[in-house]
């Protein structure tokens, strides 16, 4: 891993202390998480309507269904794409729903 130097005011360094405490990391994961968000490297293959689905996906204003459909995978090709790229999955469901599908 290579190291990064930067200067930021100290105004901006206490709110990143803070930001980093709430979310219980430390200011340099924090840090390489927005990086990481904002330039989306790995993303760089994909079109901009695939960029967009995935923005909407993660937003939760589309389903995984659409996604997969907009990115040309089938459900569980799509599945095991955001885990590749350790994006949070949009799944929830009921206890009821296990006993459904149970029987």
């Amino acid at each position: 891993m290579d190291m990064l130097h930067i200067k930021i005011d100290e105004g901006f360094n206490k709110e990143l202390k803070k930001l980093a405490k709430l979310r219980n990391l430390t200011v340099s994961e924090l840090i390489r998480q927005a990086l990481v968000m904002c330039y989306q490297f790995e993303f760089s293959g994909l079109t901009t309507r695939q960029k967009q689905a995935l923005e909407a996906y993660r937003g939760g204003y589309i389903s995984l269904g659409k996604l997969s459909e907009l990115m040309g995978l089938s459900i569980l090709e799509m599945q095991e794409w955001l885990s590749e790229h350790q994006i949070p999955q949009n799944n929830s469901f009921l206890e009821d729903d296990v006993a459904s599908a149970a029987s």
